[in-house]
């Protein structure tokens, strides 16, 4: 017996709020390839949440800024095009995703905070990996467990039971126990959101098989699942054994990191978080 209804779920992840006209512009012409710094410029400058946002990361001690970097054009040549466009993407996805969310056990602010963390994970992940590790695993990251606001709508207290007995009494992991019950998982519908948001194929991929990325055949997935098991550990510094041993070997392999370096990746996505926590309001 099917639980959930396939079709409406699909529905309410096109419901979501699209990307403002601004965004869509920069992932577009991103994703183009032949982006310039005028054009990006012209973009931001017309919106000015995004040309606050922007100037205040440059200026970021994350952004590692020697000088003080007061226009658009300026900030754009000094964090490049990715953080440009995760920057962009977070500040639409922001508000939706400090939605309290019982169904998963997340307080107010708890998916946001890990996403970020996710985000900064990916990118400081790139210094440890002898593969490189796309840019566009950066607002993939970011946005990996969005389909959680989805399906957090759908889960009611029996199917919550559900998963919780295949969880425990059939010894299936989280993601598949979603498979198995509902015939989906958030992966799944995260994807959906990323290709309802027009956002590139590669990140609609990496959020897709973030759980799961041997199934994903491209890097952007490897990034991602990493970046997930470190805010996992950052999260909860105590449990030191489930992040690493949720790592799939594969992942690790293809990215070329050494897991014996998994904490002190963590140590140093931890820091950098800390050093840019209030620009993305996680504070």
């Amino acid at each position: 017996m099917q639980l959930i209804d396939l079709n409406e779920l699909v529905a309410k992840a096109d419901e979501l709020q699209p990307l403002p006209a601004s965004a869509t512009k920069l992932v577009s012409l991103i994703n183009s390839g032949e982006a310039d710094v005028d054009e990006i410029t012209k973009i931001i400058s017309l919106d000015p949440a995004m040309t606050v946002r922007l100037l205040r990361a440059a200026n970021s001690a994350f952004a590692g800024s020697a000088m003080v970097i007061s226009t658009i054009s300026e900030a754009v040549s000094r964090l490049g095009t990715q953080r440009i466009l995760s920057l962009a993407v977070a500040s639409h996805a922001r508000s939706m995703m400090r939605t309290e969310m019982t169904a998963y056990g997340l307080n107010e602010g708890d998916l946001w905070r890990h996403s970020v963390i996710s985000m900064i994970a990916a990118e400081t992940s790139a210094k440890f990996c002898k593969s490189v590790v796309p840019p566009a695993a950066y607002t993939a990251a970011l946005l990996h467990d969005i389909g959680k606001l989805v399906m957090a709508r759908f889960l009611t207290e029996d199917i919550l039971l559900l998963l919780e007995q295949a969880r425990d009494e059939g010894n299936l992991p989280p993601l598949e126990a979603e498979a198995r019950i509902l015939q989906v998982h958030h992966g799944e519908l995260g994807g959906l959101i990323a290709q309802h948001w027009e956002l590139p194929e590669n990140i609609v991929k990496g959020i897709t098989f973030h759980h799961n990325p041997d199934d994903g055949d491209d890097l952007i997935c490897d990034a991602v699942h990493l970046a997930n098991a470190v805010a996992k550990r950052v999260a909860n510094e105590s449990d030191t054994e489930l992040p690493t041993t949720d790592v799939e070997p594969g992942a690790v392999k293809r990215l070329g990191f050494d897991m014996k370096r998994f904490d002190e990746l963590c140590e140093k996505a931890k820091a950098a978080f800390e050093k840019i926590s209030a620009l993305y309001g996680t504070g």
